[in-house]
């Protein structure tokens, strides 16, 4: 019986002790922000307006792309937000449109958000865990953040790889300073596949596109389509209509070699992109690249890995066919520059986060010689 008296005081103090600290963080508040309402989102290009929502295509394009690309291009990969706070506990809300995640890829890097701060040198950054749910409103909670001075954290935050965000709220504590901040430098312009989404990163931050674009300056705007990077004309003439510092065509793993496009189809592709871009921006610096996973030993399923070089082969032979007529701003990064092996890809080309890595590298290492 003194037990049973001793464990109920015990619930009732926590349950008392329960409901205070509820009542203290109600009596405290949150105050919330609206990053599209207050044109506050990046890594998209200046079509876009607060009309297009979350999208990456503007809504005049609808009709002149294919359905997937449009339905692909409603979701939010690479797109981010930045703000400062003093707040130490950062709180995001949101609605998505699709499925949560997918049998390759966890919800984490499908449809969460990810929060990145700014440290004291360039390219130093910090990362906090945050404590998720996902249900019709999906919540992330940032709590305990390091705020080393009055004036706070440099925040990033990047939203879902491949979901569609139907609304956004990102909450500080009432009282704590807020201020959404936005880069207006040229941006780099990634054009590319499924791998240049996102696919499989486990979390937004670690897709190579958002990995890249912390080790520079310039925003990187992710315009990758899984399955549907095919170097076609209204993505093109977007991308030309953007004054950028780099331009990324990374479309090789959706342009197979097959009875319905052959090499010489390839090349028109390749030659047409990039004199595309040269129309408009004839000295701008443009990268080409192999399949990532086109040559990478100890692969035993050998049908895909000839598949993916037949394509890179003609890429290359392209690159150094437009190199030898003069373009001295054309560069080309190869699979041996990537350096995938047996343990950089999910399946049999989706790259995990050691795959993401080493792509960003391999483009770093190209884009810090040329961007200087």
């Amino acid at each position: 019986m003194k037990k049973t008296l001793h464990n109920w005081k015990e619930s009732l103090l926590s349950s008392l002790f329960l409901l205070v600290a509820t009542g203290s963080l109600l009596a405290q508040g949150i105050s919330w922000h609206n990053p599209l309402q207050e044109s506050a989102l990046q890594g998209r290009t200046a079509a876009l307006k607060t009309d297009d929502a979350y999208a990456r295509l503007p809504l005049n394009l609808k009709s002149e792309v294919r359905e997937p690309v449009w339905y692909l291009g409603q979701q939010a990969a690479g797109i981010y937000v930045e703000f400062v706070s003093n707040s130490p506990e950062v709180s995001v809300r949101y609605k998505v449109r699709n499925a949560l995640n997918m049998p390759h890829m966890p919800t984490t890097g499908v449809s969460g958000v990810d929060l990145y701060a700014k440290g004291e040198k360039e390219g130093d950054w910090k990362w906090s865990f945050g404590k998720y749910k996902f249900a019709d409103t999906i919540t992330y909670n940032y709590v305990n953040l390091a705020v080393p001075t009055d004036k706070g954290n440099y925040y990033r935050l990047y939203l879902p790889l491949y979901n569609a965000v139907d609304w956004m709220e990102i909450g500080v504590n009432e009282g704590a300073s807020f201020e959404f901040k936005k880069n207006t430098e040229k941006p780099i312009i990634v054009y590319g596949t499924s791998i240049a989404q996102g696919a499989c990163a486990t979390r937004p931050g670690l897709g190579w596109t958002n990995m890249l674009g912390r080790n520079f300056s310039q925003p990187v705007i992710n315009l990758a389509f899984s399955g549907n990077g095919r170097l076609e004309q209204p993505i093109l003439d977007l991308i030309n209509d953007v004054d950028a510092a780099a331009y990324l065509l990374d479309c090789i793993p959706n342009l197979a070699l097959t009875k319905d496009r052959s090499a010489d189809d390839l090349k028109k592709l390749i030659i047409n992109a990039v004199s595309t871009l040269r129309n408009k921006h004839p000295k701008t610096p443009i990268m080409l690249m192999a399949h990532s996973s086109s040559e990478v030993p100890g692969i035993m399923s050998k049908s895909n890995l000839s598949e993916y070089g037949s394509s890179s082969v003609v890429a290359f032979e392209t690159y150094k066919e437009i190199k030898a007529k003069g373009d001295a701003n054309l560069y080309w990064v190869s699979s041996q520059d990537i350096g995938f092996d047996i343990e950089s890809t999910v399946d049999y080309a989706h790259p995990n986060d050691i795959g993401m890595k080493k792509i960003s590298d391999a483009y770093t290492k190209v884009l810090k010689k040329i961007l200087k």
